[in-house]
């Protein structure tokens, strides 16, 4: 939205009349090629009408031509094109020290020895390319090492100098709920609340899961790309601190709230709404009955929800037309163990890469996911190449597999050797000749399926 637009609506609030018109604008509008511009127009044609009166047809008309008249001159809208691509990219927990290490704006201690961010993305960087690249921020972003921490076996944060390098390799959203947001308290969550918003107009499109009230969480974080109108949620565990005082910043917590956060998510006018959580049991790769079943149950709406905390890879798959990343393991986090250490259902982290593209009706439509499986996600991530590549794939389609039937209209996906799955009539190229991959040998079946069935712990 342009300051010109958001000065006006300002303008217009003191209205009674006007008083959350934003969030109903457009809601008949629900579906066709000018959804978008129903909510925009829809938007700027009852704050015109709170301007002009309420008073009869005439003055309703000349809020449409004016409103959507000043729309199109201060942002240059245009209507969403049927044939418009969106890509996606999302990658899992992301911190840049150690635990309990002071932060410097040099880099992030690793190994005794200070790491730029640039150094450790070196290898991966020229993935995280999209409209829209997402992360979840498992760390506190604070350049004060007085702020005490609290009482817990690790305690993270990073340097701002390190949230502005990542924001320079391509990431542009990250989430912050999850159960390091609040490491240093409800001061050093609001020094990351402080500095994400400080980043918001430099290229950061949005930063969910922290706040200064419950509402203010509550309520997802809008942005356009391309034509495109996002609204993005985000809930952890180890939530807290709300209401936070003068300066300080909390997270939401409990059922009840993680309920209210979806339903107001599937409330919001938007293409595509996405909800980020941090959720599960460390190092298990398996999703369970009650995983699957509560996420299946999650209000019509959510389109994309996006798992981490598991510290692993979990399955992917479709409920209906609503993608479900389960689990996408560490992406860079200098806190973190080698994950090499485990065994092959356990040791590689996640990077999807989602495909959408906006048919005749003007709605979007999922296409492809690709999955790239990453290794040395503790220091210098980078993507798994040959049988490496090719035995985590296999051990993904294994956890997709599992998730087919655990609710109704629910099927794991599975990926060929390139990574790449495609929908039914997808139009991208490379689904011209994609099918789905063969059955892997029986003997590396059997040790995926044990090597995914134990029960490992950590420090196991």
């Amino acid at each position: 939205m342009s300051a010109a637009f958001s000065a006006f609506y300002r303008s217009t609030a003191n209205h009674d009349a006007c008083q959350a018109v934003a969030p109903q604008a457009g809601r008949h509008e629900k579906t066709g090629r000018r959804r978008l511009a129903a909510y925009y127009c829809g938007w700027t044609t009852q704050s015109f009408a709170c301007v002009f009166g309420h008073d009869g047809e005439q003055s309703v008309r000349l809020g449409i031509i004016l409103g959507c008249l000043l729309l199109t001159l201060a942002t240059g809208f245009a209507p969403a094109r049927a044939d418009e691509r969106l890509s996606l990219v999302f990658v899992g927990d992301t911190g840049l020290n150690a635990s309990g290490a002071r932060v410097s704006a040099e880099g992030g201690i690793k190994s005794g020895r200070v790491l730029s961010v640039d150094e450790a993305l070196a290898e991966i960087d020229p993935l995280l390319k999209g409209d829209m690249v997402f992360a979840n921020l498992e760390t506190v972003v604070t350049d004060n090492n007085n702020i005490a921490p609290r009482d817990k076996m690790f305690v993270f944060r990073m340097h701002p100098a390190g949230a502005r390098a990542l924001l320079r390799a391509g990431i542009n959203v990250f989430s912050t709920a999850n159960n390091h947001a609040m490491d240093f308290g409800t001061a050093g969550a609001g020094e990351t609340f402080k500095n994400m918003k400080a980043l918001s107009g430099k290229g950061l499109l949005a930063w969910p899961g922290l706040g200064r009230s419950a509402e203010e969480v509550l309520t997802p974080q809008l942005f356009v790309v391309g034509k495109a109108q996002i609204a993005i949620s985000a809930f952890g565990i180890g939530g807290g601190g709300l209401p936070a005082s003068h300066g300080d910043a909390g997270t939401l917590r409990g059922e009840a709230q993680f309920n209210r956060l979806a339903e107001n998510l599937t409330k919001t006018h938007a293409d595509l709404r996405i909800l980020s959580v941090h959720y599960g049991q460390e190092f298990a790769p398996v999703v369970t009955e009650a995983e699957a079943k509560r996420f299946a149950e999650l209000p019509d709406g959510v389109d994309i929800i996006v798992g981490h905390h598991a510290h692993v890879a979990r399955g992917v798959a479709l409920v209906n037309d609503r993608l479900f990343l389960y689990g996408l393991g560490n992406f860079l986090h200098f806190g973190t163990q080698n994950m090499a250490r485990f065994d092959f259902c356990r040791d590689f982290g996640l990077l999807v890469k989602v495909g959408m593209k906006r048919g005749d009706e003007g709605t979007l439509a999922l296409e492809t996911v690709e999955a790239v499986p990453l290794t040395g996600m503790h220091e210098h991530t980078k993507p798994m190449t040959g049988a490496a590549a090719q035995l985590r794939l296999a051990v993904l389609n294994y956890l997709g597999a599992a998730l087919d039937d655990k609710v109704n209209h629910m099927r794991g996906l599975r990926f060929d050797g390139n990574g790449l799955w495609c929908a039914k009539g997808a139009s991208d190229p490379r689904c011209a000749a994609w099918g789905a991959p063969p059955p892997v040998a029986a003997k590396t079946a059997q040790a995926i399926k044990s090597a995914c069935a134990r029960d490992v712990r950590r420090g196991g």
